[in-house]
């Protein structure tokens, strides 16, 4: 077999966006909804990214940049151009928009495809809007900030009511 060839089925190490099917399967649809949509593709630890122009309605146009690196797989990093007041974004300004440890019919996995988690974005981004004009959080809300301590486990008295 000649060099840098390979059997077909066989996938290559390193990450999923990696595989130009999986990449196909993940997009499909997408650019047909958005075709102001970009796709970059970098080696190593520039992984795989999308800009895209979205409609958030009633609040206007927004651009998303979505990416996916060596740090995050399979959760990507969304961030969104515009006010970035928010109470649900991490410090480097991405959209937080579900709970990681939700179970997965409670958030977006990458099975998904990219189309969802632009309408995920999209909801978010509204929400946002929402919240900055009116103080309240349209939909479901996690904990946010650091982990507090850990609740002590219940006491096991060895009595049984006499006393020792």
């Amino acid at each position: 077999m000649p060099r840098g060839s390979r059997r077909p089925g066989r996938r290559r190490s390193g990450p999923w966006y990696g595989e130009f099917r999986e990449r196909l399967a993940f997009e499909h649809g997408t650019r047909a909804v958005f075709p102001s949509l970009k796709t970059s593709f970098g080696r190593g630890a520039g992984g795989y990214s999308h800009g895209v122009e979205v409609h958030v309605p009633g609040f206007g146009l927004r651009r998303l940049r979505i990416v996916f690196d060596r740090g995050h797989v399979q959760i990507p990093r969304i961030f969104a151009d515009g006010p970035t007041e928010s109470k649900h974004r991490f410090q480097d300004g991405s959209l937080c928009m579900w709970y990681p440890n939700d179970p997965p019919d409670r958030r977006w996995v990458r099975e998904d495809g990219l189309l969802e988690l632009i309408g995920h974005a999209i909801q978010h981004l509204f929400r946002e809007d929402w919240w900055r004009e009116t103080g309240h959080w349209l939909g479901p809300e996690a904990p946010h900030g650091p982990p507090g301590p850990k609740p002590s486990p219940p006491r096991e008295d060895n009595h049984d009511g006499d006393g020792r």
